[in-house]
């Protein structure tokens, strides 16, 4: 890159405003602000290009997505350099007691920050429609869980308070479609033993659960009401029925997320890679793709991607005393992925069973067990990945027998 045609601008975004730092070639500064539309980006853009002409826009910003990286990245004449707001905090330390945050003076050391560390910074590359729309779908839809798990715990401890008699049904998921289903037709205990056995036996069984029905409904009138309290069956009920009803939402939508996954997952390049790894399914596959990118210079190394996602702990000294500790500033859906695919791993693949068992047995925590057998497999993944080679269980176990591994003893 010509960098004296380049301009370093710092920008220190937020929902309606966005404070830049403009370093010229020749030392001058222009410092100022725009606001977050359509109108006034492109406006600051031809600003520049206006003083400008020909020159490559090198922009540090906190963020790698949003509404002005969204603006911004499909630009040829801007590059995008994404700053870890981590990174950004220890160099404000550096320059203010204190550390205090100052969105004027955040844009000033962020474009100080792209100047000094240009050679070691990444620019964003927007991987491709196929990449970026799985990653989506994957994120929402798992946000999407997320929610319905809050809600899920929501009912249940209103269920204890005013109606336990449904939880005897011992549903192996709490947002169950015929619990929600049930709970909206009959949200009391009252309300339930007051249609009688025989029609909960009928409605049961329309709900699909032919083999329960019976049970069910001989519990249900069975049971002993713990409160009769009629404010409290009110205002719980409806409650109930407010939280069943998102819930059933919630269920629609995740099956709809799955749906466009599982049609969209078969089409990527990378799907064969995703789909030879032991354990994960359509989704975890999905995540791994997007975690992954199609940049293969996103992760220069193996050690690259187990320090950004987050695996890879970090290792303090004090005096002669050395020790590893959490990594604290990573990307959660980066590390969630990671941890979840090993996790789904341990009972498809020998060697990883066996590495998680030896981790558990010198008295690991299942977490930690579970993130350690996570860094083995970067490893390996970050490989098939650089290669566009699948994974192949026998081949690597092999591999371990062939360089005398103390895992193959396990095996």
């Amino acid at each position: 890159m010509n960098q004296k045609n380049s301009i370093i601008i710092g920008i220190d975004w937020a929902d309606a405003k966005h404070d830049f730092h403009l370093i010229e070639p020749s030392g001058e500064i222009q410092a100022d602000d725009f606001e977050q539309s359509p109108n006034a980006i492109a406006e600051q853009l031809q600003l520049w290009r206006k003083d400008f002409p020909g020159a490559t826009f090198l922009i540090a910003i906190e963020a790698s997505k949003g509404a002005l990286i969204n603006a911004l990245i499909d630009h040829e004449d801007i590059v995008i350099y994404p700053v870890n707001p981590a990174a950004l905090s220890f160099h404000r330390k550096s320059y203010a007691h204190g550390g205090g945050k100052n969105d004027p003076l955040d844009a000033k050391r962020l474009a100080g920050f792209l100047k000094q560390r240009l050679p070691e910074l990444r620019p964003l590359r927007r991987d491709q429609p196929i990449t970026r729309e799985l990653g989506t779908l994957s994120e929402d839809r798992r946000r999407t869980v997320d929610a319905r798990a809050d809600l899920a715990n929501e009912l249940t401890a209103l269920l204890k308070q005013y109606f336990p008699a449904v939880l005897s049904f011992k549903a192996a998921k709490p947002y169950a479609t015929f619990l929600l289903s049930f709970l909206i037709e009959y949200p009391t205990l009252q309300a339930a033993q007051a249609a009688g056995e025989t029609k909960l036996r009928s409605y049961f069984h329309g709900l699909g659960m032919k083999r329960k029905a019976a049970e069910f409904a001989k519990m249900i009138v069975d049971a002993m009401p713990l409160t009769v309290d009629e404010v409290t069956l009110r205002s719980s009920q409806r409650r109930a029925v407010m939280l069943a009803e998102q819930l059933k939402i919630l269920n629609k939508h995740i099956r709809k997320y799955e749906a466009s996954i599982k049609e969209l997952l078969p089409k990527h390049p990378a799907y064969a890679i995703a789909k030879s790894l032991p354990g994960p399914a359509d989704n975890t596959q999905a995540r791994l793709i997007a975690a992954m990118g199609d940049d293969h210079n996103r992760y220069s190394s193996a050690q690259s991607l187990q320090c950004a996602s987050g695996i890879a702990p970090l290792t303090e000294q004090s005096g002669k005393r050395k020790f590893a500790v959490a990594r604290w500033a990573y990307t959660k859906f980066l590390r969630q992925t990671f941890h979840e695919m090993a996790g789904l791993s341990i009972n498809k693949s020998k060697w990883a069973k066996a590495y998680y068992n030896q981790q558990i047995a010198k008295g690991k925590s299942a977490n930690t067990a579970k993130r350690a057998l996570a860094y083995k497999w970067q490893r390996i993944i970050y490989r098939c990945w650089q290669s566009g080679q699948p994974y192949d269980e026998e081949r690597y176990i092999a591999r371990l027998k062939a360089t005398n591994a103390p895992l193959y003893q396990l095996l």
